[in-house]
């Protein structure tokens, strides 16, 4: 046995986070971890990797008994290391610099032996079986490839024998193809005798490599058997508890989340149709689009989908402000958006983003709750502490977000109640285009279900959505249509009966 945790118990501000957790971890076997946000997977990989020392409880690795892990380091002295979902990369660095961060740089005579470098990095790509030229900048890398190179550089640290490697979500915002590749990886370090833990929310990854299945639930273990011993549909069941009902995306019922939202801010439903498309896009040219062209008309819900090399990361930033366009039109209503467009001025235009990367590019983790939901528009509540209280109440009530305390710390929320705030700040000004990049990675199946009924009630009220994800079913469920971008155009789009994740999965990924 590789390692094992009992009792073990982690506190935060009176909340029981781990409560008697207890999970065995197995040489050579892969052995998912499973809950909703806030269920305790993250706490209890941060437990394991001595991020966190619980309260109570006992870990063993190996032969030894170490009661708990004191640091990262210590941790790495046992033989665990861990890949978080983030790779440990800067852009503006090749990845032989990057991994040299970690590893430390070979030197002679003071100075940095460049040669050398290069070589060593080489040879540890290759001795994971990673084709990665070392000289790349790091920004240039797939998603895929960033998190194998993480992988290396986390079984780089351990100097000793690896007992246990630690994936926690690292598949999250990778697509399909790109992911089975990260995870094909994973289980060759399995086969090899290690024990491997995967935090994870896609249950189709479990299918033919997890060994065994634990789910958390209110930081307590509320399964924990073979993998192939329950089905999906019991494992999500499982995960969202007795009385927290799952609704499918788009099979929600009608809800009043936003008009809730709305009336907290005094703004007023959608009023009358406008006759014209809200948002036209013409002939939009970057890095990777040469020619991309669609409208999108009030309260449509319009999926886009495609490769990466398609363009379909570029579109949403170019949307949102975050990046620039080389050639094409953007207009809004009747108002055309100037070429080098700030964020600034895209939210002014009503076209608001919801990124991929919640922590780092949708929110402040520093800032609480109440900073982050109202930074749009501080203005409006300056000295106006009983509407600030009110605005908070609801959203906090609309989407549940868990813990509900206003002046929580963005940063110490899970994901999905990262995204929930970012959601519900962005929905309370009323935007013209909802921009969603990939709203639901790395989000849970309860948190999933609030989304989508919160964005259904969003477009019933006027609000435009352009809807950017990596997981055809959704896109099936919640659009109208689906545009799928291939060699910088669109390729096509989809309607009616062809609105089909296979369907949508063979035009994307073909």
């Amino acid at each position: 046995m590789a390692v094992t945790a009992t009792s073990v118990r982690k506190v935060f501000a009176g909340l029981k986070a781990l409560d008697d957790v207890a999970i065995d971890l197995r040489n050579g076997e892969i052995h998912a971890l499973l809950g909703a946000n806030g269920s305790g997977k993250s706490t209890l990989a941060k437990v394991l990797t001595g991020v966190y020392q619980p309260d109570r409880g006992e870990i063993t690795v190996g032969a030894a008994r170490v009661g708990r892990i004191a640091s990262p380091s210590h941790a790495n002295q046992l033989g665990i290391a861990v890949v978080h979902q983030e790779a440990p990369l800067i852009d503006s660095m090749t990845v032989a610099e990057g991994m040299a961060l970690f590893r430390g740089y070979p030197t002679a005579g003071g100075r940095v032996r460049w040669d050398r470098l290069r070589d060593e990095t080489t040879a540890l790509l290759r001795a994971f079986d990673v084709d990665v030229d070392p000289d790349r900048l790091a920004g240039t890398l797939s998603p895929a490839e960033r998190a194998l190179v993480a992988m290396v550089i986390a079984l780089d640290q351990v100097k000793t024998g690896l007992e246990l490697l630690i994936l926690d979500e690292v598949t999250a915002s990778l697509p399909e193809k790109q992911a089975a590749t990260v995870l094909d990886r994973v289980a060759a370090v399995a086969r090899a005798g290690t024990a491997v833990l995967m935090v994870t929310h896609r249950l189709a990854e479990l299918q033919e490599r997890a060994d065994k299945v634990t789910v958390l639930r209110n930081g307590r273990v509320a399964h924990s058997a073979p993998a192939d011993a329950v089905d999906h549909k019991t494992l999500v069941a499982t995960m969202v508890g007795p009385h927290d009902g799952l609704a499918a995306p788009g099979g929600a019922a009608p809800s009043d989340i936003v008009s809730r939202l709305w009336a907290t801010v005094s703004r007023s439903g959608a009023g009358e149709e406008e006759q014209g498309p809200v948002l036209q896009v013409r002939r939009l040219a970057s890095r990777f689009m040469r020619d991309v062209s669609f409208d999108v008309r009030r309260g449509e819900i319009v999926g886009v989908a495609g490769l990466i090399e398609s363009g379909v990361n570029e579109l949403p930033q170019i949307l949102g402000g975050e990046a620039q366009r080389q050639g094409g039109t953007l207009v809004v209503g009747d108002h055309e958006l100037p070429r080098r467009m700030t964020p600034r001025a895209a939210i002014r235009a009503g076209l608001m983003l919801l990124p991929v990367d919640r922590l780092r590019s949708g929110g402040i983790g520093t800032l609480d709750l109440t900073e982050n939901v109202l930074l749009p528009e501080l203005g409006g509540f300056w000295h106006a502490r009983s509407r600030e209280r009110r605005v908070m109440e609801e959203v906090i009530a609309c989407f549940d977000v868990r813990p509900p305390h206003p002046e929580a710390l963005f940063g110490r929320l899970s994901g999905g109640n990262q995204q929930k705030i970012l959601l519900g700040k962005w929905l309370l000004q009323r935007p013209s285009v909802l921009i969603l990049e990939d709203p639901t990675s790395g989000v849970d199946p309860n948190a999933r279900a609030k989304m989508f009924e919160a964005l259904a009630d969003a477009a019933r009220q006027g609000v435009s959505m352009l809807f950017f994800s990596t997981e055809p079913e959704q896109l099936a469920a919640m659009c109208s249509r689906v545009l799928i971008l291939r060699d910088g155009v669109v390729a096509t789009e989809l309607t009616g009966g062809d609105l089909d994740q296979e369907i949508i999965s063979q035009w994307s990924y073909a």
